[in-house]
């Protein structure tokens, strides 16, 4: 279909590229126009990925070469972001686009959805109508999330707990029944070949962190450090470092701290293929991502999360748990589950993607 006016797609971050390239894929496939922006939130290539998902590059980086990893740095790519779109506008380069699809609750999600409706382009929200009952934890996603529900026409909202959570909203609320990161997931375990029956076979642990919550407490931030190094005394450690984590790390001095504790590896962040890999053969996953949480759900992959509390309910009393960011709880867990095998679960089959494409068909069926 190309008599149609092409959507909008804003992506800042290698998170919200992972849920949302099985769309774009399904986009294609039904020959769905549409142009692919990226903000610039992560200055990491996204070359990588566009090869693993099978993606066309994006028509459109907004603000190059920039990290948003630290206060500083985010300031500085949100001023840039800001001049470049601000320009953008003013000659009318998004003018003749039907709709604006932003995924998630980073600030490029919020960015994306000021500058399309400065553009007089209206928003779609996937994955909208996640909460929590307070409005500054977790900060900023949960503002984030609300505002963004102001602003966007369209919600594509995860299950039927998110949908209900926007019954006030004004616009079309569509229940997607799952998440996007189960398409992305079962792609990438196409490229995992046959599956054993039992995970954890590598014989160590997973870390990963990155909220700002975690990160700017100095308090938390040490007891959290504190706790990977015990936890690497129980059983060898896989750390991925996100760039925010990193920066972090050298700001305060346990950068060096870290890398002269054995059995404890300091990663890159991988390919996504790669990491779904790291985590079918690790016995654990320690994080406080939610779409590690939503991964681990879904495989069935033991994990804690390293928050006091968690809007998201995927797997929770089954193999996900909350360690209330208290030490015994975390050092508990690991001796637990240190060198222990798990089974693998399959990745149910319906996709979200599918369901957001099946609208924004129909919006586009509309419009041509």
């Amino acid at each position: 279909m190309t008599t149609c006016p092409p959507f909008l797609v804003l992506i800042g971050t290698k998170a919200q590229f992972i849920k949302t390239a099985p769309i774009l894929r399904e986009m294609d496939l039904r020959g769905l126009p549409y142009t692919l922006v990226y903000t610039g939130q992560h200055s990491e290539t996204f070359e990588l990925l566009e090869r693993t998902f099978a993606t066309r590059p994006a028509q459109d980086v907004v603000v190059r070469h920039e990290e948003a990893a630290t206060s500083y740095t985010f300031l500085r790519w949100s001023l840039l972001y800001w001049l470049q779109i601000l320009r953008r506008i003013a000659r009318g380069a998004w003018k003749a686009h039907r709709l604006a699809v932003v995924h998630g609750d980073t600030a490029s999600t919020l960015f994306g959805a000021i500058a399309a409706r400065l553009a007089g382009i209206p928003v779609a929200h996937i994955e909208a109508g996640l909460r929590s009952p307070r409005v500054f934890d977790p900060f900023p996603e949960e503002i984030i999330r609300r505002l963004v529900s102001r602003l966007a026409i369209l919600h594509f909202a995860p299950d039927a707990k998110a949908a209900l959570n926007l019954r006030k909203t004004s616009g079309r609320v569509l229940d997607t029944e799952g998440n996007t990161l189960r398409d992305a997931l079962r792609l990438a375990l196409k490229r995992y070949g046959d599956l054993p029956p039992y995970g954890g076979h590598g014989g160590y642990g997973v870390v990963s962190l990155h909220r700002s919550e975690n990160l700017q407490k100095r308090r938390t931030f040490d007891l959290l450090m504190e706790e990977i190094v015990y936890a690497a005394n129980i059983t060898p450690l896989r750390f991925v470092l996100h760039p925010a984590t990193r920066a972090r790390l050298r700001a305060t001095g346990w950068a060096e701290r870290l890398e002269s504790v054995p059995n404890l590896e300091l990663m890159e962040r991988v390919d996504y293929p790669d990491f779904v890999r790291l985590l079918i053969e690790s016995n654990f996953l320690l994080t406080d991502g939610g779409s590690n949480q939503e991964e681990a759900a879904m495989l069935g992959l033991p994990t804690l999360l390293l928050r006091r509390v968690t809007e998201r309910e995927d797997g929770l009393g089954d193999v996900v748990e909350i360690s209330g960011l208290e030490r015994d709880a975390i050092r508990s867990y690991v001796n637990r589950f240190a060198g222990k095998t798990w089974p693998i679960r399959l990745v149910s089959a319906s996709s979200p993607s599918e369901k957001i494409v099946d609208a924004l068909l129909s919006i586009a069926r509309a419009t041509a």
